[in-house]
């Protein structure tokens, strides 16, 4: 049986940026319409340079690993200072589990554990997930010597009906264009006019859209085009909900 490191999916996986402009573009779409499904995910990477959000590459993980005749569901996560929750995936190999988080750039299956915590080092970034009790886990980030828990969960599978119910919720919570990834071991992060771009021992931190625009066109080909029209999409779906 192939270790499950040994997926040639997770190297594919590894180039697909997280950013929410792909899932802004939707919201012109009816609510049951919104979510990609993992071929448009594949096709608009390819021909667009698109990536996806936590549900679209959580949906992407489940459905490649599936052919890979790997177990694997969606898991609810509690992130205590938000509302709404957030997503990931958990794989089954023999009897291993394992955490796998594209939302937090996780994108190399990291073994969840009773007896230990588990490392995964990403850059400029340290991941740890480790049990607290009762079968409640915590995932943590390690940076520059800081410790940050990040959310608690239970392994404990969602089914397809409701991960695909909170999919179609999400979309009322986007609130600004967010964006992340890892290039040579550089964390780059933007959220809205806000950009972070983090090495080792090293922080640069702006608040300009200018400063925006010209990373999400770097760093995840973004034109101006595209950026534009997001942003009209998200003033109209702002509206809407007022």
């Amino acid at each position: 049986m192939k270790k499950i490191h040994d997926i040639h999916f997770f190297s594919i996986l590894k180039q697909i940026p997280y950013e929410n402009v792909s899932k802004i573009l939707r919201l012109e779409k009816a609510p049951p319409e919104r979510p990609r499904d993992s071929r448009t995910v594949l096709s608009e990477h390819q021909s667009l340079h698109f990536g996806g959000t936590c549900f679209s590459l959580v949906n992407l993980i489940l459905k490649s690993l599936a052919v890979e005749g790997v177990k694997a569901y969606p898991v609810k996560a509690d992130i205590h200072r938000r509302s709404f929750p957030h997503f990931f995936a958990i794989a089954e190999r023999g009897r291993k589990k394992y955490l796998i988080d594209p939302g937090y750039l996780i994108n190399d299956p990291l073994e969840i554990r009773k007896d230990a915590p588990s490392h995964l080092k990403n850059g400029a970034i340290e991941f740890v997930v480790s049990h607290l009790k009762g079968g409640q886990y915590q995932l943590l980030t390690l940076t520059g010597g800081q410790q940050k828990t990040r959310y608690t969960f239970h392994a404990d599978p969602l089914d397809e009906a409701s991960f695909r119910a909170f999919w179609i919720r999400s979309f009322d919570h986007i609130n600004a264009v967010v964006a992340s990834r890892f290039i040579d071991d550089k964390f780059i992060y933007i959220h809205d006019n806000y950009v972070q771009v983090r090495s080792m021992g090293n922080i640069e931190k702006f608040d300009h859209p200018d400063k925006a625009r010209y990373y999400l066109e770097k760093y995840f080909s973004l034109n101006a085009h595209t950026l534009g029209t997001a942003h009209e999409l998200l003033r109209e779906h702002r509206g809407t909900r007022s």
